[in-house]
Order: structure tokens, then sequence, then C-alpha cells
């Protein structure tokens, strides 16, 4: 995998080889934010990259490894899976991702989720 500028919004992340459907793209570590920090986010460049997690005391996640870069798209050709217990998040393709070709999530969680996304 590599960054490069994305046709659709700034970075994205490529592929440099074809990704078969269902092949495991990534696992990257987790940064937990712990509540009472989520706010001070908005006043940081990390805004725009963390995830947002169904959890009593930890809601909001900053993803390393290439987790924060990918592009959202609806539907999109990879999903992602965030563990908590772990602290990882693991990247699947959903279908054949061509050398070359931009790969996707989606921010609302299920790849084909078409629902409007509020950010």
């Amino acid at each position: 995998m590599y960054v490069a500028a994305s046709p659709i919004h700034g970075r994205g992340v490529f592929s440099h080889r074809t990704i078969r459907a269902g092949e495991h793209i990534e696992t990257a570590p987790l940064i937990p934010i712990s509540n009472n920090e989520d706010e001070l986010l908005k006043n940081t460049s990390l805004y725009h990259y963390y995830f947002l997690v169904k959890n009593e005391s930890i809601k909001v996640v900053i993803g390393l490894g290439y987790s924060s870069i990918y592009n959202h798209r609806a539907p999109s050709n990879a999903t992602y899976r965030i563990n908590l217990y772990k602290q990882t998040i693991d990247i699947k393709a959903m279908q054949i991702i061509k050398a070359g070709e931009e790969i996707f999530i989606n921010y609302n969680g299920r790849h084909d989720d078409c629902s409007p996304v509020n950010f």
C-alpha cells in the first residue's frame, strides 16, 4: 500500500498490487481517547482522522498505520473492524481492488451503508 494524492479528497491509500475480495489488507494499532479528552480533538489537526466507537468509556479512537487516511465511499471496496480489547483496527477487502486503485472504507461502519456521513 502507499499514500498518494486522491482525486476524491486530499490524500488516500492505494494498492501496489491486486487485492482479492475478502483479503486482509491491514491491522493497525489504535490510540483510545478518553471521554474527557475527545472534545479537545476539535482544536487539533487530528479532528479529521478519528473513528467513533460505540462504547461507554471510550467513544473515540485514533487509528495509526494507514487506517486514518482511507477516504470514504459508499458503498466502499473495503471494510473495517475495531477491536477495543486488542486496540487494533482491521481493514479487509470487500471486492477485488486492482493495483493502483484507491482503497475506500465507509465511515458509517458497514461497507454498503449509503446514509449521509455527519461530521
